[in-house]
């Protein structure tokens, strides 16, 4: 019961007394009937009280201003209570404030996609009014049908690649990005845990120096978990790796520990995407809406004997007119699409974003099942805002990195246009330390703005959608063919 409605109910009873008296001779009738509303008035008053109790324990505090709890149902579920809510003074405002980069955005027919390509992938037209040049886009450009299989990406495992990773850290431009946020992704043990050959998935380890814990992990569905250490700059010495209560002495950077009754069988995954809806995403944003329902559909797919929950969420930046949207994980698939197509870019302005308050809210704002893999796919253009604007935004950062290590939820950055290399300094950290992969999209698509070219080695350009799928295939176990293998198959008639 919200103020209204206990004003209203206080209203109600005051009628109900006046009447009473009235329309009773009785003197004897009319103290019961004051004795019964003031009764009502007592459970009014407790029921008001609980609910204000539950809004105060739903609250969220992050680095912006947090706002009250909006409820907001999910179709095809009415029933079910879900914790979704609203960081942030939500406001009624239609300012669209993009950006003058974006303002200047000249759009051209999208271009084919390349060698390797269909052409039915490519066949969006842009509609010829919007084919102009040197006058300003109409913003509907940004809100026409977008198509799945569109955006092209490339993916980087630094987790696979370690050694390349700490020589990339220790160059001078590099070391000063990780300076800069206080946080360093150089140091790392790799766990093996398996029982009797077989890996084990989501096993808790400690990595310690002496007796005091340095590190926290969750080993994957190939039994591996990277316990990063030193992340705030610290001088530990890992000495053990304690998996099941025991402790296993360590004497490199790589330990394989063959344990009893380890692991557990994958029966559940937590999918959620955390997406920036700020206005410099206005050239991918729709783009990108098409490449997450599409994904979403193909795992559901490929993931029918586990149980699968989604949960989408959006961020724009203090002032906007919300910080953080977020929605509940959902079984029902139907609702997180209409969650996702319904958001659009707006808010925003200057480069920092409220990636901070994004990220607390993925880690400390949402129930992950215990046994479940735990995915968040991370797509943003823009940094979190820096230690001078906000005080103590590097050591929050810093710890939500280090407490989704722990609690096993991978992160997965699909960084977009209009990134820099300090930006992609964060976003592989955020990957590694979490145990996850890094995402970016490529310019082989044609569209948005010009995209970094990433410090990464080989790594092949594939469709947005197909990668992603394909990584939460790699991170579940499940079997994956490309797309390009499964037409070929079909035309040799396997």
């Amino acid at each position: 019961m919200n103020r209204n409605d206990f004003d209203e109910a206080i209203k109600n009873v005051d009628k109900d007394i006046v009447s009473e008296a009235k329309n009773k001779k009785s003197g004897i009738k009319l103290w019961i009937s004051i004795a019964a509303s003031a009764a009502c008035i007592l459970l009014a008053v407790v029921v008001l009280s609980v609910g204000l109790g539950i809004n105060n324990v739903n609250k969220l505090s992050g680095n912006g201003k947090a706002g009250d709890i909006n409820k907001i149902s999910g179709s095809g579920d009415a029933q079910i209570k879900y914790n979704d809510g609203i960081l942030g003074e939500r406001k009624d405002s239609d300012r669209r404030d993009y950006g003058e980069a974006y303002r200047d955005f000249d759009p051209v027919p999208m271009p084919e996609l390349g060698e390797g390509y269909e052409a039915a992938d490519s066949s969006f037209e842009m509609p010829s009014e919007y084919i102009k040049t040197s006058e300003e886009v109409p913003w509907d450009f940004y809100e026409v049908e977008a198509r799945a299989g569109t955006l092209t990406a490339g993916e980087w495992r630094d987790t696979d690649n370690l050694a390349d990773w700490y020589k990339l850290v220790r160059d001078n431009n590099w070391y000063d990005y990780a300076e800069e946020r206080k946080i360093f992704s150089n140091k790392a043990v790799t766990v093996k845990v398996t029982d009797e050959g077989a890996a084990c998935f989501n096993v808790k380890v400690e990595l310690k120096d002496g007796n005091k814990v340095i590190a926290k992990g969750q080993t994957n569905i190939k039994g591996e978990a990277y316990l990063f250490y030193n992340v705030d700059g610290g001088k530990a010495n890992p000495s053990a790796v304690t998996v099941n209560g025991k402790d296993y002495s360590l004497s490199t950077d790589y330990i394989e520990i063959e344990a009893k009754n380890c692991g557990i069988e994958l029966k559940a995954i937590d999918l959620m995407y955390m997406v920036d809806t700020t206005g410099s995403m206005g050239d991918e944003l729709n783009y990108i809406k098409a490449e997450l329902v599409d994904m979403v559909n193909r795992i559901a797919e490929k993931g029918q004997a586990v149980s699968i929950r989604v949960s989408v969420n959006f961020y724009r930046d203090e002032g906007d007119d919300y910080i953080v949207k977020y929605f509940d994980f959902r079984e029902d698939i139907n609702a997180c699409y209409e969650l996702i197509k319904n958001e659009k870019a707006d808010g925003g302005g200057d480069t920092p974003e409220a990636v901070h308050t994004a990220l607390d809210n993925a880690v400390n704002g949402h129930t992950w099942r215990e046994d479940a893999l735990k995915l968040c796919f991370l797509v943003l253009d823009a940094p979190p805002h820096s230690e001078e604007e906000i005080q103590g935004i590097n050591a929050d950062l810093r710890e939500t990195f280090i407490k989704a290590a722990e609690a096993g939820i991978r992160f997965i950055p699909v960084m977009c246009s209009g990134a820099d290399k300090a930006t992609e300094y964060l976003l592989r950290s955020l990957a590694a330390i979490t145990n996850g992969t890094f995402i970016f999209l490529t310019d082989d698509s044609g569209i948005g703005n010009p995209h970094i070219e990433t410090s990464v080695g080989d790594y092949n350009v594939e469709k947005l959608n197909d990668c992603m799928v394909r990584v939460v295939c790699e991170f579940a176990g499940f079997e994956y063919t490309a797309p390009a293998q499964q037409n070929q198959q079909s035309q040799n008639g396997n």
